[in-house]
């Protein structure tokens, strides 16, 4: 069962992620509000006077948080639809998977 789900997950859920995921966002208005602000912000950090050095290391610093979050997020996603697959299969609510 956990060779399906993994080649399942592999396969299809990177697309449903992202596809559910957009959906998701751009119905949001926490989300779209913080689109916002971030706009605002960029400018606001556009407008400091801060070396190229420095600049690159806090684009860099930005970056590493950003990508930590989007893995974070997308392994939370895969943990709940091997959960939920697992809870049907326990349930068995899913036949003939093995």
């Amino acid at each position: 069962m956990d060779r399906l789900i993994n080649e399942l997950l592999e396969t299809y859920l990177g697309q449903i992620i992202d596809k559910s995921r957009d959906e998701l966002i751009l119905a949001d208005e926490i989300c779209q509000r913080d689109q916002a602000d971030l706009g605002k912000l960029e400018e606001q950090y556009a407008a400091l006077e801060l070396s190229e050095t420095e600049k690159l290391l806090i684009n860099k610093y930005i970056s590493c948080i950003e990508t930590i979050a989007h893995r974070n997020a997308d392994l939370s996603y895969i943990a709940g639809v091997r959960d939920t697959v697992r809870l049907l299969r326990s349930l068995d609510l899913l036949r003939g998977l093995e």
